[in-house]
Formats: structure tokens, sequence, C-alpha cells
């Protein structure tokens, strides 16, 4: 379900203003169309189309071409009342054009509006140019049989507004219009960092929507007559042809600095008047999903010359930026201080990273959000909602206009509806030759698990961190890896004493940082305080690395019969130089139902390990059955949020010794590792839900320095010592064309 809102309304609020001086000459340009014989006036329709697209014999591409004369002609006139008119955007249409990005060739609009670098004389000009010396070209040695030239190439990074069109108004033609545009939309968004959000035109027959996807929502309008009511027309093209970069979606704050002949770019990005060139791309999967945060992270050189790290984010409205969680966590940890030496926030602070900049991105003075600058204000919540795939309807020929309105379907699932915030994996499919693109945005909503009417509306938050540490996904050392886990489990030991819960521990948010020799943990835009149960209690963190119980959003270990004792509770010695005993740790109670604990981040940090021997070879000593191992890294990081093997791989540790047969023989001591920390994780489980549903006992959530002991097992660090890492390639093609596309996608990721 999407909101579908009346054309006025979508022009008045967030389609781009018309410039100043056309204000009041609509019927003015709309005259001279008349006098110049654009609109054919005795027949009451456009010269360009004499008969109705449905009844035409040509192609799509080829009927729709009138719109380029209507779109140059409106563009002349409006020049004619305003002579100091510069245009911004053509329109360019031609039928199933590709978009080119540094990915290759992204999608396949039927139209586009493309950014004029040049004014349009010296374009036709250049232009003709051009085609008077093709023939000369195409003699030469350089231009290869089946090489297309460089001036049909049209990269993503120019283009606006992408179209679709069917000549059939017909329910069918109109579903696969609007599947084919949002994956349009939203290829868009996920290729250009410089896209804040994206228009979109679908037309059937006659029957014209606007479109608008946004980080938090996806929006149309009713339809309207693009034949019968020309006015709408003339006024959107006009707004098209001369709007600024900005109000068609760019970004003003992040600029391209460079692209080499490959379409490999570097930004220029600001922070509060500050501005960091980019190195090297971090992560931007995420950013393939077109609801949601749409993470970006750069490597970044700022003004000095020195490297950092750059996070571009889209928050939701009602959460705190990254910097002032961080603050609000160190402020609850120096509250802890319970006797001399226990600088509870010191030890935490010196394992996070370290925040030097951050900024709630402007946009023409005002900081940028998704309502009130995108949308003008304008309340969707009382739109009404309609199915964004419609049930199929005869076509008619005679239908000028076909209205898309429905009721609500209670079971249908809202496609701005989301559970998994920070890395949805199936949110971000990416083609292969067997898949259909253009269905599987369609493909995820029907697989929601929660339908939202209202619209959660989103702010662009950027913040720079000092340290450029290495990811677990990237560190090639596994002592490196065991050593940054450590330093983790510590950072989560004072973290869950301050009542916190991170929620999103993951390969890709727990770093070894070389120059401090130090494990850090990041990205605590998802922490929340376990007293705060009900603001965004929803499922969060990365596939991969989630808990077996978050995947489930339930508690897994109420029905086992037999009594485990629970180990001593210790806190810990950050020196480990002794244990102390103390009382039992300030934890605060979670309620029932299904709450996130602290033992769901230490399970990550378990799942963070596996990922890494299940994923990696040692180097100088491979796997022996790598077919096997891969069949086993699908079944347990398929990357789908639901248990499957995960629980039962948690619960039967007592059978991972049979991994050795598949891992490389060198990991048996990180085997030995997995199998006691998922002994001491599945005990406290146990005994914290006891006496569920009464009550989930916190008492059994502190087990750090269990972990501890195992993490730095006697002799266990040195013999890691000798273990370079190598990432598996090994049967991961054969491997992967029988994978389920998301799984293939983030296996691509991580390595």
């Amino acid at each position: 379900m999407i909101p579908e809102i009346p054309l006025q309304d979508y022009i008045d609020n967030i389609w781009p203003s018309l410039p100043h001086s056309l204000e009041d000459n609509v019927d003015a340009i709309t005259r001279i169309l008349e006098e110049n014989g654009i609109i054919d006036v005795f027949n009451d329709r456009w010269a360009a189309f004499p008969v109705d697209p449905v009844k035409a014999h040509e192609q799509e591409g080829v009927v729709y071409q009138g719109l380029t004369n209507i779109f140059d002609a409106v563009a002349a006139a409006a020049k004619k009342i305003d002579s100091s008119l510069q245009q911004t955007f053509s329109l360019i249409v031609k039928g199933n054009v590709p978009m080119y990005s540094d990915r290759g060739a992204s999608s396949r609009p039927d139209a586009f509006n493309k950014l004029l670098t040049k004014n349009k004389e010296a374009q036709d000009q250049a232009k003709q140019k051009e085609e008077e010396e093709a023939p000369a070209k195409e003699n030469t040695a350089e231009k290869t049989q089946n090489k297309k030239p460089n001036n049909e190439r049209h990269f993503v990074y120019d283009l606006a507004n992408p179209q679709q069109f069917k000549l059939s108004d017909s329910q069918n033609d109109a579903n696969d219009d609007f599947a084919k545009l949002i994956y349009d939309m939203e290829q868009i968004l996920a290729l250009d960092p410089c896209r804040r959000f994206t228009f979109g035109t679908t037309i059937e027959n006659r029957s014209t929507r606007l479109w608008f996807l946004s980080r938090a929502t996806l929006l149309r309008t009713k339809p309207f007559d693009f034949i019968a009511e020309r006015h709408q027309l003339v006024r959107i093209f006009v707004s098209l042809a001369f709007s600024s970069t900005t109000h068609m979606g760019w970004d003003p704050t992040i600029t391209c600095s460079r692209a080499d002949q490959a379409e490999r770019r570097q930004y220029t990005i600001e922070i509060s008047s500050q501005f960091y060139t980019t190195v090297d791309v971090l992560s931007n999967s995420v950013a393939d999903s077109p609801l949601g945060r749409a993470t970006r992270v750069w490597k970044v050189r700022d003004s000095g010359g020195e490297i950092r790290v750059l996070k571009d984010v889209w928050l939701e409205t009602d959460r705190l930026e990254e910097h002032k969680i961080r603050d609000a966590i160190l402020a609850d940890a120096r509250a802890l201080k319970e006797g001399e030496g226990d600088n509870y926030d010191e030890q935490l602070e010196k394992r996070m990273l370290n925040p030097m900049a951050y900024w709630r991105v402007r946009v023409g003075g005002e900081e940028d959000d998704t309502g009130t600058v995108m949308l003008g204000g304008y309340d969707l919540d009382n739109a009404p909602k309609v199915n964004l795939i419609a049930p199929k309807t005869p076509s008619s020929v005679d239908t000028q206009s076909v209205a898309m309105s429905t009721p609500a379907d209670r079971d249908s699932t809202p496609l701005s509806s989301t559970t998994v915030e920070p890395h949805q994996s199936s949110a971000s499919v990416q083609p292969t030759e067997h898949s259909h693109p253009q269905r599987t945005i369609l493909e995820r909503a029907s697989e929601r698990e929660t339908q939202r009417h209202s619209t959660h509306h989103r702010y662009h938050y950027r913040i720079v961190f000092a340290q450029c540490a290495t990811t677990i996904y990237d560190e090639r050392s596994l002592e490196n890896v065991f050593r940054a886990l450590v330093e983790v489990v510590k950072a989560l030991y004072v973290l869950h004493l301050a009542g916190w819960v991170h929620r999103d521990i993951s390969g890709g948010n727990v770093y070894w940082y070389k120059d401090g020799n130090i494990g850090l943990i990041g990205d605590f835009e998802y922490a929340i305080r376990m007293s705060d149960r009900g603001r965004h209690d929803v499922r969060t963190g990365t596939p991969f690395f989630m808990a077996a119980e978050t995947l489930v959003n339930g508690y897994l270990f109420t029905s086992a019969k037999r009594k485990l004792m629970a180990k001593s509770q210790t806190r810990i010695d950050f020196n480990f130089t002794k244990k102390k005993s103390t009382n039992k740790p300030r934890v605060v109670v979670p309620p029932v139902p299904f709450a996130y604990n602290p033992l769901h981040d230490l399970e990550s940090v378990w799942w963070i390990i596996n990922y890494v021997i299940f994923f990696n070879d040692d180097e100088s000593n491979s796997s022996n059955d790598p077919s096997r191992r891969q069949r086993k890294m699908h079944e347990l990081f398929h990357g789908r949020l639901d248990v499957n093997g995960r629980e039962v791989f948690l619960r039967d540790f007592h059978r991972l010794p049979h991994a050795e047969k598949y891992l490389s023989l060198s990991f048996a001591p990180a085997l030995e590792i997995i199998m006691d920390l998922a002994e001491i994780l599945t005990t406290a489980y146990t005994n914290s839900e006891k006496i569920y549903p009464d009550k989930i006992d916190d008492q059994f959530f502190i087990i750090h320095n269990d972990f501890l002991d195992q993490l730095i097992s006697e002799g266990h660090l040195d013999r890691f010592s000798a273990i370079t890492l190598a990432p598996v390639k090994e049967n991961a093609k054969k491997w992967t064309n029988a994978m389920p596309p998301e799984a293939e996608r983030l296996m691509k990721h991580s390595r």
C-alpha cells in the first residue's frame, strides 16, 4: 500500500516550482504552442499524437518520441517569454535506454530527463559536427565493429525523472510499468551518492502518473490525461526544463570531484563548512535499499591531508544522532564508578571510534529531511493508500485514463514497512542473469512482516571518525581478529553494566586499529537503553551476525529440561591481573515478552568468529573439503531473516568437532573456542529463561568474563599469530549459481 495523492497537491508541494517569471504564464506558453502548431486546436490534442498511443502501430519508443518535440517546444516558448532563462534539463525518449554507471548498465527506462552540461545550442552544434565526422571515424583503426560511440552512453549521474511507457492501459501493462519504474528510481538512489530523492513518470496510453521516491517513502499521483489535460503537461515540462539540480533531487553538499574513464568517481563532501575528499568506498551495500538509512561509509582525506572515515546516513527523525548516543552511553558509564580505579567511561571510550566532526546536512539553509523539506510538509498519513500492484482489469482502447485507486487491503503489506533496519539482506538484491531486477522491490514488499500506514520520516546526518581502522571483514591476521574481539567484549561489559545494548554487533562494526594496537567498536546508531522498551523495539542487526532469538523475535531456550548451574559472576579486570568478586551487576531487568538483551550482543560476537573461520582459509593450509564448507556456509549465513540451522548450530555445540573435516585444520583452536563459548551462551540463555514467562532472569546476562577466559585461552593467540586469513574463493562460482540472490550479493560483498 502506498500513498496516492491528487496531482495538484503533488505539484504545489513536491514538484519543482516554476521559474518566477513564468508563474502566471502557463496559459501564455500554451497559446504560443497553439500558434506554432504544437497543439492541434482543431482536433483538440497534441499534434505529435494524432491518435491515441493504443491505436498507433509503432513501438513505444517511437510513439512517445513525440513527447520530446513537445518538451523542446515548451522550453522554447518559455524562453520567448523570458529570454534570460537557462535550460538545465532536456528530455530523451528512445525506449529501453540503458542507464550506465560504474557498475555497468543498471536499468533501462524508456525515457528520462538529462542534465545539460552546456547550453542546448552548443550541444546541437556538437551533435551536428559529430554526425558530419561519423563516416571518417568509422574508417579509423581505433573504432571496433561492435563498440558504441560514447554519445550513446547515458550515465545515471546525469539523469533524472526516469519514465516508463505502455501503449495499452490494461492493468497488466500498468503493473509492469510500475515495477520497472520503481527499479529505475531505486537504481538512481543506489548508484549516485549525490541524490537525496528522485522523481519518476509512467504513462499507459494516455493515463499519466508522477512518482516520488525518497529514503522514507514511495508515492504517486492520481492519473491525469496528458493529451486532454495539456495545461498540466505544459506546467510539468516547464518546471523540468528549468529546474535546479537541488530541486530535482541532487545534494548540493556532495559533488563529484573527478571521474576516470572507468567512471570511478571521487567526491567532495561537506560537513559544517569543512570538506572531505573520498579516497575509497568502505561500505555502501545498504544504500541499495531504497527505503531505509542508506548508510554509506568512505575513507576520506581531510583538509590537512589526514585519512579519516566518513559515514553518511538517513536517520529517523525521532532518533538521536550517533555522537549524542555515544555521549549518553559514556555518561551512564561514568555514573557506574563504584570504587577506586573503576573508571568505566574511560575503559569504554578508548575502545570506541572517536568522532571528530558531525552535522545534520543542510540544504538551502534548512536541515534536510524527507518530510518538511522534500514533501513541503505535506501530510501523507492522511493520504489514501492504494495497492502498489492492483488486480488486473481488461484493457479499453476508449479509456482516456485509468484510475488505480482500490480499496485498502488490510492484508497487504506497505512497501515503506521495515523490520530489520541496518543491513537488510533481502532489500539490496542485485540483478543476476537469471533474475528480473525490476520485480525485486515488489517481491520484497510482499515479504514484509508488519504493516505500517504512517510514514517515518528521516533526516540526513554525517559523522567523521578520527581513526581509520580495519573491519573484521578485511583483517587478514587471525590473531588480530581475536585481539579485537577481546576488546569488544570488554567494551560490551561496560556498555551492558551501564544499561545499554548495542544491537548491531557485526563484522562491519568491529575494528582492528593497527596504530593503537587495539580493537574498537563502532556504529552505535542502534544502541538503546534497556529501560527504553517500546521505542523502535523492532529487530535490528546484520542477519549474518544476529542472535538466533533476535532473528525469530522470541525466546528459544524456555523449554530446556536439564538444569544448568550458572557460572560465577565476576567483574572484568581490564588488565587481566586478577579477578575480584563483587555484588550482582546493575543490569536493568528487561520486560517480557521478547526484548533484546546483553546475551544477544555476545552471541553476535560468537557469530563473528564463526563467520571468520567459515569465510576464510588459512593461507598456507586450505580446506580439504571446500564444497562441504560452502554448503555449511550457505546454511548458516544465507542472509534471510529466519533461524533455520542457526539455533541448532548454537545448541549442538558438542557436534562442532565434525567441522574440522571441512575447515582449515589450523582453525582447530578456533573451533574449541567456538564450542566453549556456545556452551557458555546456551547455559546463560537457559538459566535466564528458566522461569519464563514470569520473567527473564537478568542475573545471568553478565557472562563477559567467561567469554574472555575462552578468547585468551593459554596458547591460542600465539598459535593464531602464524595464520594469515585468505578469503574463500574456491568453488565460489559453482556455489553462488545455486544460491538465492540475496545470499549471493552478501557473499560477494563480504569477499
